[in-house]
């Protein structure tokens, strides 16, 4: 059976500009230094093992623990909108195949989103979040195909880490770049597909499914 892994941030969500101001209100209240001041800087800073973001602002693994807590507080995924597309896409997807989210994104603050559109939370099979604290998409992805029962299928990110655990695992992939990080760094990751606009997206799941 094949599965369709959608990440979230940047892909279905255009969330960038709620963690840009994340990071910055966290390096305020924890008296560190942003080392970047513009959004173009945080598309080739922002690292997608986002803890190491935090090690390297100055963060000790401590303090590292509590902005965990106080960021699923502080963030409010209500004033992030969808990119285009994103509700249209999911109810054709879904007639196709199973769908699930791998994110490192809490999958209650996703939830939560998802419900602000009536019938969408439910489209999903499955969601694979960051409860776990971790970065590590390869083991999400690895877990989430198995918790669908799918072997093959397609992973769709906007960062290296979501193509490469797409890869490891077997998939094909989409690497979108209109997300997180900037279109140089998407394409050399070498991903199945690439798409440049959300409008895209849809066909580009399509093909990788043939």
């Amino acid at each position: 059976m094949k599965a369709i892994l959608l990440d979230w941030d940047g892909v279905l969500c255009d969330s960038r500009a709620l963690y840009y101001d994340l990071y910055f209100e966290a390096c305020r209240r924890w008296n560190k230094k942003m080392p970047i001041s513009t959004v173009d800087e945080f598309l080739e800073w922002y690292n997608p093992r986002w803890e190491e973001n935090y090690y390297e602002m100055g963060f000790s693994p401590q303090e590292f623990a509590e902005v965990q807590v106080w960021s699923d507080e502080y963030l409010d995924y209500a004033s992030a909108p969808l990119f285009p597309g994103v509700v249209e896409n999911l109810r054709r997807w879904s007639e196709l195949a199973p769908i699930a989210i791998v994110s490192t994104t809490a999958s209650s603050l996703i939830r939560q989103r998802l419900r602000q559109e009536p019938g969408l939370e439910g489209l999903f099979r499955h969601f694979t979040g960051g409860e776990d604290g971790s970065s590590a998409k390869r083991e999400k992805v690895g877990r989430t195909l198995g918790i669908l029962g799918a072997t093959q299928g397609v992973m769709v990110g906007d960062t290296p880490l979501d193509v490469d655990a797409g890869k490891f695992n077997g998939l094909k992939t989409v690497g979108v770049t209109y997300g997180w990080v900037s279109q140089a760094r998407v394409r050399q990751t070498g991903p199945d597909f690439l798409v440049d606009r959300p409008e895209d997206l849809y066909q580009a799941v399509l093909d990788s499914l043939q």
